[in-house]
């Protein structure tokens, strides 16, 4: 027989069973492992990929004070700033849902890693912006999380 830690993330509830059923009820150490891992992934992901944007930035403030501050260097400045800015976010996110701290930052740090264009790889920032988004949608998770909240305030 499975424990409420064994269910399933990706599998809808059954017919008979409704999410306010007391044995699906999880403990808040129950919750925590589980939105532990996907903001993790986040967490590791977004720094990894920040790393480049943030070379690029540093090679374009040499440029720019070997040059000067020129249109094309404006352009590139704005763009790779705006990606390493989505990768900080990202990170902020994942680590704040790891953490339980900030429900609309981790949200919006998945929502982020959805997005093709500011994950390199869709093979990594698709299926964990998904996953966390499928963790934080859980009811559970959300009362969680405002519980948490309620307690800070």
């Amino acid at each position: 027989m499975s424990n409420a830690a064994d269910i399933n993330p990706f599998e809808p509830l059954s017919s008979d069973t409704s999410p306010d059923d007391q044995s699906l009820e999880l403990t808040h150490e129950q919750i925590r492992k589980r939105v532990a891992r996907p903001g993790t992934a986040l967490l590791i992901m977004a720094s990894i990929f920040s790393v480049f944007p943030g070379i690029a930035i540093v090679s374009l403030g040499f440029a720019i004070l070997r040059d000067g501050l020129d249109i094309q260097y404006s352009a590139n400045l704005l763009v790779i700033g705006s990606y390493f800015l989505a990768q900080l976010i990202i990170a902020i996110g994942g680590a704040k849902m790891a953490f339980m701290e900030s429900y609309r930052l981790a949200r919006w740090g998945a929502i982020l890693a959805c997005i093709p264009i500011i994950t390199p790889f869709l093979i990594w920032g698709l299926p964990f912006g998904i996953w966390a988004l499928i963790v934080l949608e859980d009811p559970r998770v959300t009362k969680a999380f405002d519980a948490i909240q309620r307690e800070v305030d």
